[in-house]
């Protein structure tokens, strides 16, 4: 079918007549292009006529029709045998209820393919309109002039377009019939889903009402006749029968999975070796056959449109058999082991008895005779369990089997008082959420298992931004996509709790969750989508930063500082733009930004003046870069290294390993020395006395030779060794040196200063202390004893 887009292609349009010209009548053009615009007329009559024939042609729409009617008349002749559907089961409601459902989304799917043959249509029909109205127009415009137009070429436009009149009514007459059929059929289709909805909305309203005898009532033994047994009989022969035109229409699926299953299980095999490597998946290991059935039942099983119940039960048992095969070596004993092959056994035999619609007192008893003997075998390996304990072994075990035991002891109550609905519920939401649950746990593994090996795998291949950042990109991927499955899991369990009927709806209940604000509503799903946005957008500048980090800017030795301003660049970009698409998600216009925007400037003359001036001077510190990270800086007379530049502060490390945190306001409005600005060289002064009456000469020697001795000492600027002055109690000396790294002064200073001191031992110059003589004049002058210094 072609598509409305023809149209305005020229497939049924002509570009030779605007529209202007029907608008305003009064304007016609001169006889001189009667020839060509009639050519034109013919041209578009001739295209239209052929594509009013496609247009005609319906049989594939109606082959559609009748395999869609035959569908929902065999299911209909498949519930019919069933009853009312007030009795069945929640599982056999919604698995029939989604199969109508599928028929009404393929009857919509034809009704648009209709339409769009219709709106076709009448844009040819359109056109025909104001064709028919220029010519006519134009004709009586040429006699008001005393101009005879051609009486053959006016024939031959008269006669195209009569021609086509009858052609689009020949067309569309098809169309409506075949429209009202479908909407006819549609109706049927809705009124049975919508008996099916309002059953399963009753059923979900009367999970804690009395709606089926007590065991004590004798009208519950009576239920137990030749007719308990038919039906019985007939719920099996009905989940017996075998869907062929299901398996036709979807064997390609089936062929899919099969050679999924083949190539992963071969893909397991062939990397055996590599994959016990990764600690979360030697479960897979031991058992490749189940893991290859679990991911691809996992895989295909919402491609499968409202699967048969034979088919679902089929996919459920081999999802079950497999899982729980996996699971088995995540469990701590052989006795929790056990237990879940029970666990899987029970819910084998309760999907069962539910294909097979096994009668309500039948299954009724069934679910009274599992909690009476799951009951006292969960209470012995309860006992068990708490004997053979070690320290904190078992707890999440042991807490589970209170909860089954006291799931089951409440559901025999239950079903012994008459509360049917309720009892069946609770046994079935218990056991499926044990098994989502396990599911979960397996994905999460899974995923964290092949999260380790990707990064395991691009961290060998030497690229520079796995290899120094592969670990922590595994790390954010794991809480990522753990988040994302343990949200699944909680919307998931919802319809299995029946607190909705599906996922869409607690999904759409929770979203519409709304926050008002005078004018302004917050919905929930405004907020989690612009959460979700703003959070990506930090997970890509970290991405971003890294990349361009490793790929980039080292390879091409561009300076620390410059490459600490790139990366702050790219993260205020990036984190902007995903601030600012998070707020076009909340429903916030560039306009109510530009107000928060106001209201913000009045805080900053409020209160936010030093956390605006340590932001702003942050950025002049990354573009000027007076301070860089790694710089060794001395700030309020403490030496340290600028480990970390950030948007209100600088850190600083001191040599006691201490964190200085820095405003940023005070980097730059206060004197700050930066002793590695340019370059890492500094100068070291040592300060040496040595006793008056030593050989000056000797001593500048000694000094000379200990610079020079050492291999970090600068050759130049060449050591200089000085006599200072005259000091107080020695002669005072200084050695002056270089050394081209700052971060070896200590050392340095430490080592030179040892070496000094073991050559003025060997030479006997001698390194005097501070001395004070004591003169006494006679007490008989009256003067009193004065300290003198020498």
């Amino acid at each position: 079918m072609c598509p409305p887009s023809a149209l305005a292609e020229g497939v049924v349009t002509r570009d030779a007549f605007a529209a202007d010209e029907i608008v305003q009548p009064a304007v016609f053009p001169g006889l001189s292009e009667l020839g060509s615009r009639s050519s034109a007329l013919a041209d578009f009559a001739a295209r239209s006529e052929e594509r009013l024939q496609l247009l005609t042609d319906l049989s594939k729409q109606k082959e559609s029709l009748t395999e869609i009617s035959e569908h929902f008349k065999n299911l209909t002749a498949e519930i019919k045998p069933l009853g009312s559907p007030d009795h069945w089961y929640v599982d056999r409601l919604t698995q029939y209820l989604n199969q109508f459902n599928k028929i009404r989304q393929d009857l919509d799917a034809l009704q648009q393919k209709i339409t769009l043959r219709q709106q076709e249509v009448e844009g040819i029909r359109a056109q025909v309109i104001k064709d028919k109205e220029f010519w006519y127009a134009w004709s009586g415009e040429l006699e008001k002039q005393d101009v005879a137009p051609p009486q053959q070429t006016m024939a031959l436009v008269k006669k195209l377009l009569e021609q086509l009149q009858a052609s689009l009514h020949k067309t569309a007459a098809p169309l409506l019939q075949l429209q009202e059929q479908i909407g006819t059929f549609h109706r049927d289709v809705s009124a049975a889903s919508d008996n099916l909805t309002l059953a399963l909305g009753k059923l979900r309203k009367a999970t804690f009402r009395k709606n089926a005898y007590s065991f004590g009532s004798g009208k519950f033994y009576r239920q137990f006749n030749s007719e308990l047994r038919n039906q019985t009989k007939d719920g099996l022969t009905a989940a017996l029968k075998f869907n062929k035109s299901y398996l036709q229409e979807n064997g390609w699926l089936l062929g899919l999975m099969i050679i999924t299953f083949s190539l992963i299980l071969s893909l397991l095999h062939h990397y055996r070796s590599k994959l016990q490597e990764t600690d979360e998946w030697h479960f897979i290991i031991r058992h490749s056959w189940a893991a290859a059935s679990f991911f691809t039942i996992i895989a295909f099983w919402f491609w499968f449109p409202a699967p048969p119940p034979l088919i679902r039960f089929v996919f459920l048992l081999l999802a079950a058999i497999s899982a729980t095969s996996l699971a088995i070596p995540l469990l701590e004993n052989r006795r929790q082991a056990w237990v879940l092959s029970l666990t899987a056994l029970v819910i084998f035999l309760t999907s069962a008895f539910r294909l097979i619609a096994l009668p309500q007192p039948l299954f009724r008893i069934y679910i009274a005779l599992l909690a009476v003997i799951f009951i006292p075998l969960l209470v012995q390996q309860l006992l068990l369990s708490k004997k053979s304990r070690q320290s904190g072994e078992g707890r999440l075990y042991r807490a589970l089997m209170r909860l089954v035991v006291a799931v089951l002891g409440v559901s025999l109550i239950g079903q012994i008082a008459g509360y049917m609905n309720f009892s069946n519920w609770l046994i079935q939401a218990t056991f499926e959420t044990g098994m989502v649950l396990l599911f979960a746990k397996m994905a999460v593994m899974l995923i964290a298992g092949g999260i380790e090996l990707t990064t395991d795998l691009l961290i060998q291949s030497g690229q520079s931004f796995f290899r120094e950042f592969g670990e922590e990109l595994a790390v954010r991927l794991k809480r990522l996509l753990n988040f994302l499955i343990y949200s699944f899991l909680v919307l998931y369990l919802l319809p299995v709790w029946r607190l909705f009927a599906t996922v869409s709806d607690g999904w759409n209940y929770f979203s519409q969750w709304t926050i008002v604000f005078g004018n302004f509503h917050l919905s929930m799903q405004m907020l989690v989508s612009a959460v979700i946005t703003f959070y990506l957008s930090l997970q890509i500048s970290w991405v971003l930063q890294g990349f361009s980090e490793t790929e980039v800017l080292i390879r091409h030795d561009v300076d620390r500082g410059v490459r600490d301003a790139v990366k702050k660049l790219i993260h205020y970009g990036v984190v902007l733009i995903g601030f600012l698409v998070a707020l076009s998600l909340l429903g916030l216009s560039l306009q109510h930004f530009v107000v928060v925007l106001g209201a913000f400037g009045v805080g900053i003359g409020f209160g936010l003046q030093d956390i605006v001036n340590n932001f702003l001077s942050g950025l002049i510190l990354l573009f000027e870069r007076p301070i860089k990270v790694g710089d060794g800086v001395l700030i309020d007379g403490e030496y340290g290294t600028v480990s970390r530049i950030g948007l209100r502060s600088t850190v600083v490390k001191n040599m006691d390993e201490a964190e200085l945190i820095v405003p940023n306001a005070q980097m730059i409005s206060q004197k700050v020395t930066n002793w590695t600005l340019t370059n890492r060289r500094v100068r070291i002064v040592l300060s040496v006395g040595v006793a008056y009456g030593s050989d000056l000469e000797k001593v500048l020697t000694i000094l000379t030779e200990v610079s020079d001795q050492h291999p970090l000492v600068l050759k130049k600027p060449k050591p200089s060794p000085l006599f200072v002055q005259f000091g107080d109690s020695s002669l005072d000396f200084e050695l002056r040196v270089w050394i081209s790294n700052i971060d070896n002064r200590p050392d340095v200073k430490n080592e030179l200063l040892l070496a000094i001191d073991r050559r003025f031992r060997e030479a006997e110059v001698e390194i005097p202390f501070p001395q004070q003589d004591l003169h006494l004049r006679s007490v008989d002058s009256g003067i009193l004893p004065t300290p003198e210094r020498e």
